[in-house]
């Protein structure tokens, strides 16, 4: 049973990935006819909003849009692989994943003026992972926090003080401290969740977001018409929104019919609206974050996708809503 439910998600996985791969062949049959066309007529350009014929746009789109597809079938997979594992391997992952989304808000405040101290707040926000999963460490966190509050006024600089101590202990809760949430979910007990349904658990949250980033990106590039906040991001719009939301629904049915059978109706739509709505805040919350810093993209670790801050702005409202709705609402964790 186990086996076939596997082949299932792995199935689903393919769906989920199938619209980016779509998009790049229709990208890649563009590029071709028009390359077609250009050895035929000549290359033609034209001043004033005229026609022309030159391919170097469809290449860029054609390229960037390979290397997200590439870096997907590479980092989900493995991510996966990691939480199956669970244990001190996933609470590393996440760990990991925190920092390096701290390195790049750093990065970013540093463009302010604010100059946050990262050895501080790097390890402090590794500690908040690290405590979830061992709650016996949170002496040794709050040490460091007390370690760090004493030193601020020697390590932050005086004119840039407040800025800079705030974004440190920002930083170690967003994101670190709000990725630990899937630590929660991993090593999640109880008389209705083993250690099986606790990884798949992990991967429903997973999955909702990536369906939902990936069908709201590309049903808002085919048909968006509506901006959804012009201000913060221009280019997402209603009808991406409403896209990326009905790949949750049916993600969460999926896992409603397979492995999650514990699941009423009812929590189906709540856990689909939590990744697949609400979740999209956290999409708009970092893009206010680059907009207020000039920044495109948090930094270039991922090609195609950008920074870790890109990847799992979302998550970081999903994960800990997911855990909150199943351990206080559901009670099943």
């Amino acid at each position: 049973m186990w086996a076939t439910h596997s082949c299932v998600w792995v199935h689903v996985l393919g769906v989920v990935y199938f619209f980016p791969i779509l998009n790049f062949a229709s990208g890649f049959g563009s590029r071709r006819l028009a390359q077609e066309y250009a050895s035929t007529h000549g290359t033609r350009h034209a001043r004033g909003g005229g026609t022309h014929y030159c391919t170097d746009s469809n290449d860029r789109v054609v390229s960037n849009n390979l290397r997200r597809i590439l870096t997907a079938l590479v980092a989900a997979p493995a991510v996966v692989g990691i939480a199956y594992v669970g244990g001190w391997t996933f609470v590393a992952l996440i760990a990991a994943i925190g920092l390096v989304g701290q390195v790049e808000l750093y990065r970013m405040a540093r463009t302010t003026g604010a100059l946050p101290n990262l050895t501080g707040g790097g390890i402090l926000g590794v500690l908040l992972v690290a405590t979830l999963a061992w709650p016996s460490l949170w002496p040794v966190a709050v040490a460091w926090l007390i370690v760090f509050v004493v030193l601020a006024p020697f390590l932050l600089p005086q004119d840039q003080f407040l800025a800079s101590f705030s974004t440190t202990l920002v930083g170690a809760v967003y994101p670190s401290g709000l990725l630990g949430s899937l630590v929660l979910i991993r090593a999640a007990r109880s008389e209705v969740v083993d250690p099986s349904l606790a990884f798949w658990l992990v991967v429903l949250t997973f999955l909702l977001v990536w369906a939902t980033d990936i069908f709201a990106y590309y049903v808002g590039k085919w048909v968006g018409q509506r901006a959804l906040a012009p201000s913060i991001s221009p280019n997402k719009t209603w009808e991406g929104t409403l896209g990326g939301l009905s790949a949750a629904v049916l993600v969460a049915i999926g896992f409603k019919l397979t492995v999650l059978g514990f699941l009423t109706w009812p929590h189906v739509a709540a856990l689909a609206l939590i990744g697949g709505g609400v979740s999209q805040v956290g999409d708009l919350m970092e893009s206010q974050l680059k907009r207020s810093t000039g920044a495109d993209d948090s930094s270039s670790i991922l090609p195609g996708h950008g920074g870790i801050l890109d990847r799992f702005d979302a998550m970081l409202v999903a994960a800990p809503l997911t855990y909150l709705y199943l351990r206080a609402v559901m009670g099943v964790i």
